[in-house]
């Protein structure tokens, strides 16, 4: 793969905006939901076997490291996610799922268009401590694994790690940012606590993409973007 072909990386981008967890879901919408979940199991679920959360797991605004997604690219995420795995954090080891989107929509208030999915999570003994860290605040935030092909430069057009444009800065005041276009893959949706970032592996690729990509490196340091890294392990940079 060369090196500007595609960027995979985890970003925090939402919230928890809703869950049911405290009841089992009733009338006409419990029902959908049974009826979409057990689309995903390999035995029908009874309605008292799960918990419901609703998330916003991305939108159409600027985020803090200068990128956005167009309402396109959602629509093609908002496709994609049903069916993905809910994690607990963004893990490198190898932990397996917490919960599984299976219903997604797309949510508008003002100017601003998020993917809003739901996802069902086991009432196991094992799920216990997360699904409390939800229902109490702890895991308030959300974020997404995806993979894109082009970072488009809210400048020029062009693809930003090839023009000479620095996201966060202003060129006769305009604030420079990038669209991230050419949605491959939705990986999966993380919940995370508030403040969490980073993980080891960027650290072990610091060096190399600062020496890469010069002064553009923090940009892609932030991206958890590099050259021949496997996908399954660079997805979940944030």
């Amino acid at each position: 793969m060369g090196m500007l072909e595609k960027l995979c990386f985890g970003e925090r981008w939402g919230e928890v905006v809703n869950n049911n967890s405290a009841f089992s879901p009733a009338g006409q919408e419990g029902e959908t939901d049974l009826k979409e979940i057990n689309r995903y199991t390999l035995r029908p679920l009874t309605a008292d076997e799960y918990v419901v959360f609703t998330l916003d797991l991305c939108h159409n605004q600027i985020d803090r490291h200068f990128s956005c997604f167009p309402e396109d690219e959602l629509e093609v995420i908002h496709k994609k996610v049903p069916g993905r795995p809910l994690m607990e954090r963004h893990d490198l080891q190898g932990s397996l799922p917490r919960g599984t989107f299976f219903h997604s929509t797309l949510h508008r208030q003002g100017d601003i268009l998020s993917v809003r999915p739901k996802v069902y999570v086991l009432r196991l003994e094992e799920n216990r401590n997360f699904i409390a860290n939800i229902e109490g605040g702890i895991y308030r935030e959300t974020s997404i694994g995806f993979s894109f092909s082009f970072p488009e430069c809210s400048i020029c057009n062009r693809d930003i790690r090839r023009c000479i444009h620095v996201p966060g800065e202003k060129y006769e005041g305009s604030l420079c940012y990038y669209r991230m276009r050419g949605v491959q893959d939705v990986l999966e949706g993380s919940v995370v606590a508030c403040g969490s970032q980073g993980t080891s592996f960027v650290s072990e690729v610091r060096t190399h993409i600062l020496n890469t990509f010069g002064e553009k490196g923090w940009f892609m340091l932030r991206r958890g973007y590099s050259e021949g890294i496997d996908k399954s392990k660079a997805w979940c940079m944030e």
